[in-house]
């Protein structure tokens, strides 16, 4: 007797999800819409997700496994640490070229007012994935090209930095023009290596 293939049918529901949620926000989402958008039964859904505040943590979860998918950057000892540090930078700002992920994370900010537990929670479960950056720090460290002491902290600070310079203001007042964003992403990079850079 065949298997059913439960992994395609989990991420037709999510897939479900992240449209109900962009399109109705988290509060009118409801899980028959839910399981409409994704043809299955009510009772599939609640097979796979046993509430709606479930089912939005595996959303986000998903999500933020695609963008850490992104950021697994080896240190690459024969290129500059410019072009490496920008292949991190664009990964974290991909979220502003993706309509979903855009999506999710404005219905994220909206869970983060109405329900900041679920939202704590939610980032929790998702952030329990290695930080690349931090990784790569390490790396360039031990091959002496920069001085980092606090490589956790030290990752923490550039993705501040992009957060601060990027992702709120597109949130708040649009896309930024491709030439200020190249030439800001530029500077960011070169403030954030004079500061670890090795016998500075």
């Amino acid at each position: 007797m065949p298997t059913r293939d439960t992994s395609r049918k989990r991420d037709s529901i999510l897939d479900a999800a992240l449209e109900a949620f962009q399109n109705e926000g988290f509060d009118n989402a409801s899980m028959d819409r839910i399981a409409e958008l994704a043809g299955a039964s009510k009772r599939t859904v609640y097979n796979h997700f046993t509430s709606k505040d479930a089912l939005f943590k595996a959303v986000i979860n998903r999500f933020m496994g695609e963008i850490s998918a992104l950021k697994q950057i080896p240190y690459d000892a024969g290129q500059s640490l410019e072009e490496q540090l920008a292949l991190f930078a664009e990964a974290k700002l991909s979220i502003l070229d993706n309509p979903a992920w855009l999506g999710l994370f404005k219905v994220s900010l909206g869970v983060l007012i109405r329900d900041p537990e679920l939202a704590r929670e939610s980032l929790a479960q998702a952030e329990t994935g290695e930080n690349h950056l931090a990784h790569w720090l390490e790396a360039v460290t031990a091959d002496g090209r920069l001085h980092v002491e606090n490589p956790e902290l030290a990752s923490e600070i550039f993705w501040a930095m992009l957060s601060g310079a990027f992702i709120w203001p597109h949130l708040i007042q649009g896309p930024m023009d491709s030439t200020h964003i190249r030439a800001l992403k530029e500077e960011l990079i070169q403030i954030f290596l004079a500061r670890y850079r090795a016998g500075r």
